[in-house]
């Protein structure tokens, strides 16, 4: 039961006589005015949000300065720098609880830095006057945590600790039964090309038709299944503040000083509250570069600059394993540097988890090439991400069929990461391989019809780079996922199996065998045994080949002609004959990775970014993509 405080607002329990949050009270005593503080409580309590970091979100006062100000309230001494904290511990429960112990010969035996309910029961009755115990901000607590647990961190988003060791993972390469199976398959080959090479050709052909089949029957199945109306525009529907959950946006980021300005512009322009986001940029330690040039910025309160713990492998999603150990968030996301995702992509994305089952787990945003017109090869990548991202992966989703997920804009629920163990360090497309634990947990993943626009490598030797590394990524989850096979089949069943074999071992054995098939086809046109084979085998190879010939053709040629009408990108049609020729620099990438997978299986081809110069700036994006809202009734706004 509450009575009235002196600015007519209700004195529930937690209040002050002034109808301020305790976590806010005490800050009239510092010279912050109680109208401000009252606005701030009202928006907090509407939004229900914490007072604390609504107050520090909208920049009433700096996070430095509120536990400045907590330090003189409770009598204790501030450190801007905390002394070096004792390893060891429960690393969430001590950031969570903004308590740490500090290493041996530190004048102080504990460092506070409370936040939420812990900083609450601490105002009321925490310690008080005491020589033992010092205030720091929680950022600095984090930081000098990090710090004094270093290695045992660099185990743990490696996938080397206990629990990620017994961990399925890329690290431990193919199985003794794998080799001796690919060595087997090989040799036989190998024999039979000497031997018989024409019967060996239509026997290998015979052995891979059905998984090019697969690989056909699933685009072309995509491309005929109607696009799902985008209820979100057309309703303009908003969910309020105050069901919002805690997002956690993590940015792992490597030499990208260029794209710097506009990523965090990018990120600054999501439609969301900012004392619910937790954006965490994520820093190698090595990277100086970086992390002066962090330094000189200015970052929103809701933005952590992370150092990842030096180690190996230097992998994008060893440094996404520390954001998920440090998140906040309910829900969790990733961008790349260079990503200008739509400002209501983390409000649908939300919105869909809230009134989804709890077997939903992932949802994966559409990725947009944004300079399509600047050169050939960037509107035939532009070409080929409206074919997945409008056409392949929305249709699969639609039959409840898993994918292979992109690297970014990919949105989940945290606890689910937490518990199948986050990312494999180890696997150069941890996107690939972590769609598809997710699918043999028993978890859903679904399309999110918000795009991200993404900046394409310019040149064929940076392109050549990455995509080589995508197909390395793709024998990686291959041979990860096919150590147990029938357990992989009981888990993840028939449906979800075949795709995977389709969608990866069907694209990396089509790329490398693109040039010879091609080949043998001309040669079998050429000499006519193509049309009048000789013999039952012949025939039967030559209908097999012919029929995928012609059905693989549709199915190359239609999924990114539907994608470029469905964006409304009429300009890269007049690009669709070029198709051919760009999966032949495909199959030049797949041989690349298949050397990398043997000499440098864990080494990450960084792209390069900043280097565009036709991308759309920002403030289009902020000032065009939202969506336009109705003023919500009355009842549902607060």
């Amino acid at each position: 039961m509450g009575g009235s405080g002196n600015d007519g607002y209700p004195v529930e329990a937690g209040q002050t006589a002034a109808g301020l949050p305790v976590e806010l009270a005490f800050l009239t005593r510092y010279g912050f005015p109680v109208s401000a503080l009252a606005e701030i409580a009202r928006r907090a309590a509407r939004n229900r949000t914490d007072p604390a970091r609504e107050a520090i979100a909208l920049g009433l006062i700096d996070e430095t300065g509120f536990y400045r100000a907590l330090a003189a309230e409770l009598g204790l001494p501030f450190r801007a720098d905390p002394p070096a904290l004792l390893a060891g511990g429960g690393y969430r429960a001590i950031l969570g609880q903004g308590f740490a112990a500090t290493a041996a010969g530190s004048p102080f035996r504990f460092v506070l830095a409370p936040e939420g309910a812990a900083l609450h029961r601490m105002i009321e009755a925490g310690p008080r006057r005491r020589d033992d115990i010092a205030v720091t901000t929680p950022s600095r607590l984090a930081t000098a945590l990090r710090e004094a647990n270093a290695a045992e961190l660099a185990r743990h988003v490696a996938g080397l600790d206990d629990a990620g060791l017994v961990r399925d993972s890329a690290r431990s390469g193919a199985s003794r039964g794998q080799m001796v199976a690919a060595g087997l398959g090989l040799a036989a080959a190998a024999a039979g090309g000497v031997l018989a090479p024409l019967e060996t050709f239509f026997a290998l052909a015979l052995l891979l038709g059905p998984l090019f089949l697969g690989l056909i029957l699933l685009r072309l199945a995509t491309a005929i299944e109607r696009a799902t109306p985008d209820l979100w525009q057309s309703h303009r529907w908003r969910i309020d503040d105050a069901r919002l959950p805690i997002y956690t946006v993590a940015v792992p980021m490597y030499r990208e000083v260029a794209v710097l300005r506009q990523l965090t512009d990018a990120l600054c322009a999501l439609d969301y509250p900012p004392a619910k986001l937790d954006i965490r940029l994520l820093i190698e330690a090595d990277d100086a570069v970086m992390r002066a040039a962090l330094a000189e910025m200015t970052l929103p309160a809701h933005f952590t600059v992370a150092i990842v713990p030096p180690g190996l492998p230097r992998t994008k999603p060893r440094a996404l394993n520390l954001a998920l150990l440090e998140a906040r968030g309910s829900l969790f996301t990733i961008f790349d540097a260079e990503d200008i995702p739509d400002p209501q992509q983390l409000r649908m994305a939300a919105a869909r988890f809230l009134r989804a089952p709890p077997e939903l787990a992932c949802l994966q945003a559409r990725l947009v090439i944004d300079h399509a017109s600047e050169k050939v090869l960037t509107g035939l990548f532009a070409l080929e991400y409206a074919g997945l991202f409008d056409v392949l992966n929305p249709g699969l989703l639609r039959f409840q069929l898993p994918i292979m997920l992109g690297g970014t804009s990919n949105h989940f629920r945290t606890e689910v990461l937490g518990a199948i163990g986050g990312w494999d360090a180890w696997n150069v497309t941890e996107d690939a391989d972590l769609g598809l634990r997710l699918v043999r947990a028993g978890y859903r993943i679904d399309d999110l019809p918000s795009t991200t626009r993404e900046e394409a490598p310019l040149s064929i030797r940076a392109w050549l780079k990455q995509r080589s590394r995508w197909i390395k990524g793709y024998l990686q989850t291959m041979v990860t996922h096919s150590r147990a096979p029938l357990r992989l089949l009981r888990e993840a069943g028939f449906g979800a199996t075949f795709v995977f074999l389709s969608l990866a071992l069907g694209t990396v054995v089509a790329a490398l065998g693109y040039p010879f098939f091609a080949i043998a086809a001309l040669i079998a046109y050429w000499d006519g045994s193509l049309l009048e084979p000789a013999g039952a085998l012949a025939t039967l190879g030559s209908t097999i080949a012919f029929g995928l010939w012609i059905f693989g053709s549709v199915a190359l040629f239609v999924p990114p002609a539907i994608g470029a009408l469905r964006r409304g990108s009429f300009r890269l049609l007049p690009l669709l004959p070029l198709l051919p020729l760009y999966h032949g620099l495909v199959s030049i990438a797949a041989w690349m990775a298949l050397y990398e997978y043997a000499n440098r299986r864990f080494v990450w081809n960084k792209t390069e970014h900043g280097l565009a110069r036709q991308r759309a700036p920002v403030e289009a994006i902020r000032s065009g993509a939202a969506t336009p809202l109705r003023p919500a009734p009355e009842s549902a706004r607060y």
